[in-house]
């Protein structure tokens, strides 16, 4: 009986690693969709993003946990030029997410409204375009507490459902 108990310990602590690392994986799979979307980086500021690792521990500009799970990306002014990626939706566990002062366009993506551990948005000072997600409206679930959009082309309504952030849209 002794041996089978420790048989059954043994296999709940690989499969829970190895959920942690799957997990992982997703939030690097998220981060490179990101890259992807980026047409110019001219400091080439994301160039320790390697897909062959198992985390992005020790990323430039991505911060984790203790897990390994993302919970920071801040690439605050460093002149990069492309499109948000909608796979940043994945980054559950993500609460800061800074990408002001770049040469973003293209639309908000409304998934990004599923990050409900978000506290701080800042979209500030780039070149978005088209409606501010409705998508946005889950941010009230959550704990948004800070969005930033202005200067940037963004249309249309701003939900009543986000009074309650902190809001910059010009």
């Amino acid at each position: 009986m002794g041996r089978l108990a420790l048989f059954s310990t043994m296999i709940m602590l690989l499969l829970r690693c190895l959920s942690g690392v799957m997990i992982q994986a997703s939030d690097v799979s998220a981060l490179m969709a990101f890259k992807r979307g980026i047409s110019r980086d001219i400091h080439n500021i994301l160039g320790s993003w390697d897909p062959s690792l198992a985390t992005p521990l020790g990323w430039f500009h991505v911060t984790c946990d203790a897990a390994g799970r993302v919970i920071r990306l801040d690439l605050s002014n460093e002149g990069l030029v492309g499109t948000i990626a909608p796979e940043l939706a994945e980054l559950d566990e993500l609460q800061f997410l800074e990408l002001k002062g770049n040469f973003l366009v293209g639309h908000i993506p409304p998934v990004l409204g599923n990050l409900l551990n978000l506290v701080s948005l800042d979209f500030s000072h780039n070149f978005l375009s088209g409606p501010i997600p409705l998508g946005f409206d889950n941010f009230i679930r959550g704990k948004l507490k800070f969005l930033r959009l202005e200067v940037n082309s963004l249309t249309g309504p701003i939900s009543w459902n986000l009074g309650f952030v902190p809001l910059y849209v010009l």
